[in-house]
């Protein structure tokens, strides 16, 4: 008996990568690295590592890969094509990935669940290629059974009669993507096939006995919301948990590793359960610090798009079960650099609690957990600007025309236009410059949105996050649970010119 492991990188990430010189390598590549040639007993491991789309070729294949996924499907094809030709009765299979990487190792999951495993021995180079490709588009995408394209073929089986081949742990970093893949590039999507990339379901298949996540916490790219698997934390088949940091942090690639070394040490010490064995000085080299630096991910090209903080758990001690106790301890004892860390509030029966909303703040954070359910009250007053319009927190719809307006007819031209042009294309992240956020409120009027919390079982899949419209005051149920941001209606690429706050007032029911 061997262990098969399978480890699959991130956008853009090789094992050479570097920064300034220094080498930042993901967790996929440390964990590579750090696998045992043989265990204790002798038992033989295996390993295959495949960099992340968007690595091979010239700068505009590099670009095309990286910004829209094309590659992820050759990814997919050419890790089955290795357990295909390494695999034997007994051997057990680990499959690994950051990012993308996660999807890659996903779907092959899925693509092995699906369809069983091919037995290519024997067969020609172009020939084996060839049924890999059929394997994947006819079987796996188009879910062909296989008596319409491979009646002929041998598969290997477990059990005789039974193709299923037992995958004894999924572990990913950071799986991002609503539908699998993350639209970096809000103009490359204009020509992504999104259905190319969509996840099968992201529920677990029978086939696989052990499933773990690394979620990252700190994550605000729009395009990279992560995508959790439906199945409930069970403690033992299923564990997805929250840890500090974004992106990176989480899944590595910074030259500080404080924060990603501690959900490497997590992922390590879940595969040495399942009889993974590591080299020990590999995991001597293994730091974690949940005081390490945590990085800002939206910088360069990310600067310009759209952000939105993650639907997380309730920090305030219900979820802890779904929180790595790093979560915990960053927020009890922060960095002195970086401090406070995730401040987080309920509201009991009649309590009230006043927050300055700035108009220069895409996402204020109100720090506050609402439940679904319960009754509130919100009152606003006071008046910011952007530019040179004044208004309060109704917005600039109060009938007094300021010559400074002009701005906003233009944009909500831009804004008539960008609907049209989400129809014909089908992008929904399609973003026009001067367009407002939600185009049916009034410009630097006061909303806000409610990202849906996991519940204590760690699903929220299925729901949505929640816009309130505040203006001057509202009362409001929520009808979910989880954190409020506020915000000044403004253009996104904009809000440099406002000035000014508001004060919000909310008070929850007796």
């Amino acid at each position: 008996m061997r262990d098969l492991i399978v480890c699959c990188d991130g956008t853009w990430n090789t094992p050479e990568q570097m920064d300034q010189g220094v080498p930042v390598p993901t967790n996929v590549v440390r964990l590579y690295n750090s696998l045992a040639e043989r265990t204790s007993t002798g038992r033989e491991q295996l390993r295959y590592y495949h960099p992340g789309v968007g690595t091979e070729g010239g700068w505009v294949q590099r670009l095309k890969e990286g910004g829209i996924g094309d590659g992820l499907a050759r990814n997919i094809q050419s890790a089955y094509r290795w357990l295909a030709g390494n695999w034997q009765p007994g051997d057990r299979i680990f499959l690994f990935g950051f990012s993308r990487g996660a999807y890659t190792v996903r779907s092959l999951a899925g693509m092995l669940g699906t369809c069983g495993l091919a037995d290519l021995r024997g067969c020609e180079e172009g020939v084996l290629w060839k049924r890999v490709e059929t394997v994947f588009t006819q079987g796996y995408r188009k879910g062909r059974p296989a008596a319409d394209w491979g009646k002929e073929w041998v598969f290997h089986e477990p059990v005789p009669g039974d193709r299923r081949i037992p995958i004894e742990l999924v572990g990913v970093w950071d799986t991002v993507g609503a539908l699998g893949i993350p639209d970096d590039m809000a103009l490359l999507n204009v020509f992504d096939d999104r259905n190319q990339y969509t996840f099968h379901d992201t529920r677990l298949g029978a086939s696989i006995r052990h499933a773990r996540h690394a979620i990252a916490l700190d994550e605000r790219r729009e395009t990279f919301e992560p995508t959790l698997w439906e199945d409930a934390n069970d403690g033992d088949r299923v564990i997805q948990l929250w840890f500090p940091g974004v992106h990176s942090d989480v899944g590595g690639g910074y030259a500080e590793t404080g924060l990603s070394d501690g959900a490497l040490s997590w992922m390590i010490e879940q595969a040495r359960t399942l009889g993974l064995e590591f080299r020990p000085g590999m995991l001597k080299q293994i730091h974690p610090d949940p005081r390490g630096v945590l990085h800002d991910s939206a910088t360069g090209v990310f600067s310009h798009l759209r952000s939105r903080p993650r639907s997380i758990p309730d920090l305030n001690g219900s979820a802890d079960s779904l929180l790595h106790a790093s979560v915990i301890d960053r927020r009890e004892d922060p960095p002195i650099s970086q401090a406070p860390y995730r401040p987080s509030r309920r509201l009991d029966a009649g309590q009230s609690i006043e927050l300055t909303v700035w108009a220069n703040e895409r996402w204020n954070a109100s720090e506050l957990f609402l439940e679904a359910g319960v009754p509130l009250e919100l009152t606003a007053s006071g008046q910011w600007l952007d530019r040179k319009v004044a208004c309060g927190p109704a917005g600039t719809s109060d009938g007094k025309f300021q010559v400074a307006e002009l701005a906003h007819l233009g944009g909500a031209l831009m804004g008539k236009l960008e609907g049209m042009f989400k129809s014909l294309s089908k992008n929904r992240q399609a973003d026009f410059i001067a367009t407002r956020r939600v185009e049916k409120q009034p410009w630097m009027c006061l909303l806000g949105m409610l990202l849906p919390a996991p519940d204590a079982l760690g699903q929220a899949v299925g729901k949505e996050p929640e816009l309130v419209v505040i203006k001057e005051g509202v009362r409001w149920t929520p009808s979910v649970s989880g954190y409020l941001y506020t915000f000044a209606n403004d253009a996104w690429h904009f809000y440099g010119n406002n000035r000014g706050s508001v004060r919000l007032r909310i008070t929850r029911s007796v």
